[in-house]
């Protein structure tokens, strides 16, 4: 995730939190225009709003973004755009004034580099990186930049190399990780959207010596599409690709805990 990203991210939060107030949408162009930024890149800098604002459970303040259709591009899955009236006005109707600008702390280049470095280079530390930044959402975003600097940008199942498709995944899930292991990329893995659903709900995981591990690798569990064996049984006893450091790939110790929350047995 480049740098640059974040710091448009924080020129755009105040445009966007004031359109709202004032009861507006604001199109693409208008707002690349505002922030110094082609119209077509506008998506990275809303994406990492829509992601701030997913993670804190907040309204979804990209939605009074709008193209030519008069709404939300088809980057936008923070509100079901069915009821496109109802989510902008719990935007709307939101006091964003009660809200700091999210991307200040990680907006400085020297900073947020600094931040990224000391989660790859000192896993061990990212307790001290974890008490450093105040919110859940900045927390995620700077975990997978360093996932996506640690995997050399590509999945660690199939190696795709679309950054809007790499998510970072927990093996401990957040919400049973200790401080020190939501940011300990020892507890990540860079993984695309898919198979990131797949280790969450514990279908596929792997092994204490990385391999690929799926839970139907002989597909009795219903008929396989083409598409559907390449994504999982092909998968099954294939090594991951790795971060190239040792110290910075996944501990035996948090894959045997997600062993445990997802009924894995070996």
């Amino acid at each position: 995730m480049a740098v640059n990203q974040l710091e448009r991210a924080f020129s755009a939060w105040p445009i966007l939190t004031q359109v709202a107030k004032q009861h507006r949408t604001i199109s693409y162009k208008s707002l690349g225009d505002r922030i110094g930024v082609h119209h077509r890149a506008i998506r990275y800098v809303l994406g990492l709003i829509q992601d701030y604002c997913l993670s804190e459970q907040l309204p979804p303040l990209t939605i009074s973004v709008i193209n030519s259709t008069g709404k939300p591009g088809d980057g936008f899955i923070a509100h079901d755009l069915n009821d496109f009236d109802g989510g902008l006005s719990y935007v709307w109707n939101y006091d964003w004034d009660s809200i700091n600008n999210p991307f200040n702390v990680l907006s400085s280049i020297e900073s947020y580099s600094s931040l990224v470095d000391a989660l790859i280079k000192e896993p061990e530390a990212s307790s001290d990186v974890y008490a450093a930044i105040p919110s859940r959402g900045m927390k995620q975003i700077l975990f997978r930049s360093a996932l996506l600097k640690a995997y050399k940008h590509k999945c660690a199942f199939t190696e795709i190399s679309f950054n809007e498709a790499l998510e970072a995944c927990h093996i401990i899930p957040w919400a049973q990780a200790s401080d020190s292991q939501r940011l300990d990329i020892r507890n990540g893995i860079l993984l695309n959207s898919f198979h990131h659903k797949l280790f969450d709900r514990g279908l596929i995981t792997i092994t204490l010596d990385y391999e690929i591990c799926f839970c139907d690798p002989k597909e009795q569990d219903g008929k396989y599409s083409k598409y559907d064996r390449m994504l999982t049984s092909k998968l099954h006893g294939q090594k991951m690709n790795l971060p190239f450091r040792k110290s910075q790939r996944p501990l035996a110790e948090y894959i045997e805990r997600h062993y445990a929350l997802s009924g894995w047995e070996f």
